[in-house]
């Protein structure tokens, strides 16, 4: 068991580090084309008609793997967070967060399931670079993917402890 606890671990690392890095890389990306745009516009030396294409690229990529980032390290605003500070048994706050996890895992599975399908189904290209629609789209279903397995192994955590409580598992 420690070794599939400690392939876990090292698993989730390289996880968070990933998106971290894609949203750090993604983030200086949009900065330079911005300002390479606004310095194109001041001293007009070329233009860059093509800069809509990659922008739409990296703004979504970022949004969406930045989104999976945050929930992998718990970094989301909660709206439980009012509701189980009122709760008074350490029970009822382990099964509100729970019902929590469990609600945004349904969220996740709905939404994987749309962004699945458009993703699939999309045959359009970007009109300078040909880029399949796909490859924009596919930032959705492969986020929401890490989103909703980080939200089901916490739900599994969850449950676990409301099952046996004092095992060190809720988080």
């Amino acid at each position: 068991m420690k070794t599939i606890d400690k392939a876990v671990a090292a698993l989730d690392r390289a996880v968070r580090f990933a998106l971290k890095a894609i949203t750090i890389i993604l983030f200086a990306a949009l900065m330079l084309m911005v300002t390479a745009n606004v310095l194109l516009r001041v001293f007009p030396v070329t233009s860059l008609h093509w800069l809509d294409e990659i922008v739409e690229l990296c703004f979504a990529a970022l949004v969406f793997y930045g989104a999976a980032g945050a929930w992998a390290t718990k970094s989301h605003f909660s709206v439980g967070d009012w509701i189980g500070a009122r709760l008074t048994s350490a029970r009822a706050k382990i099964a509100n967060r729970l019902l929590i996890e469990l609600a945004c895992l349904a969220f996740f599975a709905v939404f994987f399931y749309f962004a699945f399908q458009i993703t699939v189904k999309t045959m359009e290209v970007t009109s300078v670079f040909q880029i399949p629609r796909r490859v924009v789209y596919s930032c959705m279903p492969v986020s929401l993917a890490i989103m909703g397995l980080y939200s089901l192994a916490r739900s599994v955590g969850l449950i676990r402890h409301l099952i046996v409580p004092g095992d060190g598992t809720a988080e």
